[in-house]
């Protein structure tokens, strides 16, 4: 779990120069906006905020990019409109968490097998900023992170959507770690016998291997 101070500590550690004022109100306003509401894991909202944006900061990217994914949930939760996150925290910003909010509100029915490549260019076509996609990847991979606490019919549905959808996406945008990540996730909830299978033969030849 991510703190405030860790964020600031990663973002810092690459952006020496850079006000980090407006990160700070950023973190202020989604305190005060989700104080109270938790994530689908049970956890504060801001908790999986912070990870979410520490993971953004963690790949280097720029200060509208993090404070987007400190805000990313915002549209979608009314916890504030599109205007007066535009106005607060400016235009870059403002685009990426509506970007990410329509994203998020495309339905996938894994039964069409033909659906998955088709949401797949909808999502690079919505993602004409390729930070919506990358804010959007940050954020399932804390959702698949958390997942355990989720019931199987939710598990299995995250984990088939994000196995047909996001890891493909990852892959093609070449981020090849956030790709290796998404499919262990998601393999896990779709395959569990076969996971811990895998698990367990991998514990047994770790000396040998080694």
């Amino acid at each position: 779990m991510s703190s405030f101070d860790g964020l600031l500590a990663v973002t810092h550690s690459y952006l020496r120069e850079v006000d980090l004022g407006p990160l700070e109100e950023a973190y202020t306003f989604a305190c005060q906006r989700h104080q109270g509401g938790l994530h689908a894991s049970g956890e504060p909202y801001i908790h999986h905020l912070l990870d979410v944006a520490t993971t953004i900061a963690s790949m280097r990217l720029d200060p509208a990019t993090i404070i987007a994914g400190l805000l990313h949930g915002m549209i979608k939760e009314d916890a504030a409109t599109l205007a007066e996150l535009e106005e607060r925290f400016g235009t870059d910003v403002a685009n990426i968490v509506d970007g990410t909010t329509k994203i998020t509100n495309v339905r996938y029915d894994s039964k069409l097998a033909h659906q998955a490549e088709n949401i797949r260019k909808l999502f690079l076509a919505m993602g004409s900023d390729i930070r919506v996609l990358l804010v959007r990847l940050a954020d399932r991979l804390h959702d698949m992170l958390a997942l355990e606490t989720s019931d199987q019919m939710r598990q299995r549905q995250l984990a088939r959507e994000t196995m047909d959808l996001y890891a493909p996406l990852a892959s093609r945008l070449g981020i090849d770690w956030l790709k290796r990540q998404l499919e262990d996730l998601s393999f896990q909830y779709l395959f569990p016998a076969e996971y811990e299978d895998l698990t367990a033969h991998l514990e047994n030849t770790l000396g040998e291997r080694d």
